[in-house]
C-alpha cells in the first residue's frame, strides 16, 4: 500500500526513490515487476526495467532507459526535452547525435564540472520527459552499480520531490 501511495504522489509531482533491498531470491525482482504492471495501470509510463552487471561500462545503468527513450523520439520534442543538455548528453550516448546532428559540442571543462553539468542535463531531461507522462524507471541488482552511476542516483533522487518521477531500485544488501 506504501508503495501505491507513492506511486500516487509521483502522478501528481512528488516524484519519489524507493529502494527495495534483501538477500538474493527474497523476490525485489518480482515486487519491482509487480509494481511496473501497477504503475501502468495508473498510467505511469514504465522507461525501461534495467539489470545493472558486473564490470558494465561507466553510466551503463542510465545509458540503457535514455537511449531507448531517444530512439523512439522524433528530433523536433527530443530537442525540446533535452533543452541546453543534448551535447552534453551525446558523450555518453552517441544516438544523440544521429537524432540532432547540428549539435556542437559542450565546451570542455575541468572533470568535476563536466560530471555536475552531465548529471543536471540528464536530470532536466528525465524530468522534461517525465513532465508529458509521468513515469517510473526500476533500476535493478544495483548493487552492481559502479560509482558513477552511484553518484548521479544521488543526483537525481535530490531533484525528485517536484518531479513526476518514480525512481524504484533494488539492491543485495
Amino acid at each position: 500500500a506504501g508503495l501505491r501511495a507513492a506511486m500516487d504522489d509521483t502522478v501528481t509531482g512528488a516524484g519519489r526513490i524507493v529502494m527495495l533491498a534483501g538477500k538474493p531470491g527474497i523476490r525485489k525482482t518480482r515486487m519491482a515487476e509487480e509494481l511496473a504492471s501497477y504503475s501502468e495501470s495508473i498510467e505511469l509510463k514504465v522507461v525501461e526495467v534495467v539489470y545493472e552487471q558486473q564490470g558494465a561500462p561507466p553510466y551503463c545503468l542510465w545509458v540503457q532507459p535514455i537511449r531507448s527513450n531517444i530512439l523512439r523520439t522524433e528530433p523536433g520534442p527530443l530537442s525540446a526535452q533535452m533543452g541546453p543538455g543534448a551535447a552534453d548528453i551525446s558523450a555518453i550516448i552517441p544516438e544523440v547525435l544521429d537524432k540532432l546532428p547540428y549539435l556542437e559540442p559542450s565546451s570542455p571543462l575541468e572533470p568535476e564540472q563536466a560530471r555536475f553539468r552531465l548529471f543536471d542535463s540528464i536530470s532536466q531531461f528525465l524530468k522534461n520527459v517525465a513532465q508529458s507522462q509521468p513515469m517510473m524507471l526500476v533500476l535493478d541488482d544495483l548493487q552492481w552499480a559502479d560509482q558513477p552511476c552511484l553518484l548521479l542516483l544521488g543526483f537525481l533522487a535530490s531533484l525528485l520531490s517536484d518531479s513526476k518521477i518514480m525512481l524504484l531500485g533494488t539492491y543485495r544488501d
